[in-house]
């Protein structure tokens, strides 16, 4: 087991004595917790057991709770740890002398069971649970609010949600009591919080964060936020989450070392916020978007009226949208930047660019708005990365993002909708490079790049896409149109061999599908896209 930040604190994180016989550090108490800075620590649960959390958060504890790991006992555990205000354990496969030491550094006198747990400490008294909720209720002490059924997949968040001393009896499928249930005991008194009102640090969790971690967070009175992602720079949530805390506790896996929490935790309150609340582009929130050109009405919905309206059409959108997501839908604008033309031109690249200035009416009105702007590249015979430095200025914006459509990317002797064009994974490496560097140097959040796609021979190389720049958030847009069936097939072959870390985006077209897909149809497309236009 890992053992994280177990020095002696310089500096007192809270003042927090015996309430209840649960004690958590004071320098003086020789805290296993936060070091040096005495602002921030990590405790990564490797196991899942709880074992670190209790050791960075807690010094003593007289009564634990250790759960079978199965979801139903989980469950009930984290009600009765969160009622209880105790910490909780949870018993996994090579995880007993593990557990023990813990329990006997807390000098805990009773162990609460629930489910069919075979561990057994190396002292203190033990009880088992019993299965009917009224008989758990007398033995703990503690008066349920409610009794409520609990999806496995939000246990988690249900769990952070709850409220210490009288938590809901949350179940997930069938509980099972362990052997011992039905012995006559003397029931257990509930303590106090830990941490009370501002005195509170704050506590952040997500998805993977064990259940035994975030029930014992909850239950000793810490100010828990529970993130979709394990990083405070997810949504706006997080970053209200840390931006005026005195000390910052992560529970889980993947928020990385101390250091790395502590420049994520600078970077949520000093990094200038993307339309809806933090500084990663996903998973914090979807897009809706309308696509077109101010220059050419015909080329999409966007040019048929102007910025207001536009604005307006799109905040409609959303509003249907909504009701269909679980995070919050934004407003965005995808400007046609570069258009391909069939003649050459002046410079022969087969390619107009407009003036930045021409797309700015409308950057500036949704970003008014609170939303989004995308520039979209259709290079012709041009270098996407020369045609991507004609916007650098817009492209700063912690507002707006970049689109590449190889559909309109020649080879010499072709011409614009005689055949669909082509490029390959170098050239889109080398915009990835150049629009992550540029974020980077003027201080910007996470930027959306877009990549469009509705033939496999569009993208070469696809593997190759670099997408460990942690500037950019990395989009594949299947904008095929046609029936249900048609769509739906090149959705799902752009999807096969594609890497996890791009994240898929849809487009529906009000001419040339048949017909077009409702804002239900659209986000019943497995997996729910994260951005949808419209042309």
């Amino acid at each position: 087991m890992r053992h994280v930040n177990r020095g002696v604190a310089t500096a007192v994180l809270a003042v927090c004595l015996a309430l209840g016989g649960v004690a958590c550090g004071s320098d003086d108490a020789g805290v296993r917790g936060v070091d040096g800075s005495g602002q921030v620590g990590v405790a990564a649960e490797e196991d899942g057991s709880g074992v670190e959390t209790a050791q960075l958060l807690l010094t003593a504890s007289p009564v634990v709770v250790v759960s079978a790991p199965d979801e139903a006992a989980q469950a009930r555990a984290a009600s009765v740890a969160v009622g209880l205000r105790a910490p909780m354990f949870t018993a996994v496969a090579g995880g007993d002398a593990d557990l023990a030491e813990e329990i006997s550094r807390l000098g805990v006198e009773r162990v609460l069971r629930v489910g069919q747990v075979t561990f057994e400490p190396d002292e203190g008294e033990v009880v088992d649970a019993p299965a009917d909720p009224e008989e758990l209720a007398d033995l703990i002490g503690v008066e349920f609010d409610s009794e409520v059924e609990v999806d496995a997949d939000d246990l988690d968040d249900v769990t952070a949600r709850q409220e210490p001393g009288s938590p809901e009896l949350m179940a997930v499928g069938e509980f099972t009591a362990g052997a011992g249930t039905g012995a006559r005991t003397d029931a257990f008194e509930a303590g106090s919080p830990v941490w009370e009102g501002d005195d509170a640090p704050r506590i952040l969790v997500s998805e993977d964060t064990p259940v035994a971690a975030i029930a014992t967070a909850v239950a000793i009175g810490g100010a828990v936020t529970h993130l979709a992602l394990p990083d405070p720079r997810v949504d706006g949530s997080g970053v209200d989450a840390v931006r005026e805390a005195e000390t910052v506790f992560a529970l889980g896996p993947g928020w990385g070392a101390r250091e790395t929490l502590e420049e994520r935790i600078e970077q949520a309150v000093t990094v200038p916020e993307l339309p809806g609340g933090g500084q990663l582009v996903f998973p914090g929130r979807r897009f809706v978007a309308a696509y077109g050109s101010p220059v050419t009405p015909a080329l999409g919905v966007l040019g048929e009226q102007g910025p207001e309206e536009s604005v307006a059409l799109v905040q409609g959108l959303v509003e249907q949208y909504q009701s269909f997501s679980p995070q919050p839908v934004i407003p965005a604008f995808e400007i046609i930047g570069t258009v391909a033309s069939a003649a050459p031109g002046d410079d022969g690249n087969f390619t107009n660019e407009w003036a930045p200035e021409k797309l700015l009416p409308l950057v500036d009105a949704i970003a008014e708005a609170g939303g989004y702007a995308v520039i979209d590249l259709q290079p012709g015979m041009a270098d996407m990365v020369d045609q991507a430095t004609v916007f650098e200025e817009l492209l700063k914006r912690p507002d707006v993002g970049l689109a590449l459509d190889p559909e309109w990317k020649l080879q010499p002797g072709q011409q614009p909708g005689a055949q669909i064009g082509s490029v390959d994974a170098d050239e889109i490496n080398r915009v990835i490079d150049w629009l992550a560097d540029l974020t980077r140097d003027s201080g910007g959040p996470q930027k959306l790049l877009i990549l469009h796609q509705f033939s496999t021979a569009m993208i070469t190389d696809r593997d190759q896409i670099d997408t460990s720049r942690p500037e950019l958030a990395i989009s594949l847009h299947a904008d095929g149109h046609g029936t249900p069936d048609l769509k739906m097939e090149t959705w799902d072959s752009l999807r096969k061999g594609l890497s996890p870390d791009i994240w898929m985006a849809w487009k529906n077209f009000y001419d040339e599908d048949t017909p077009t897909f409702t804002p239900a149809q659209t986000m019943a497309v497995e997996p729910r896209p994260w951005f949808v236009s419209y042309q």
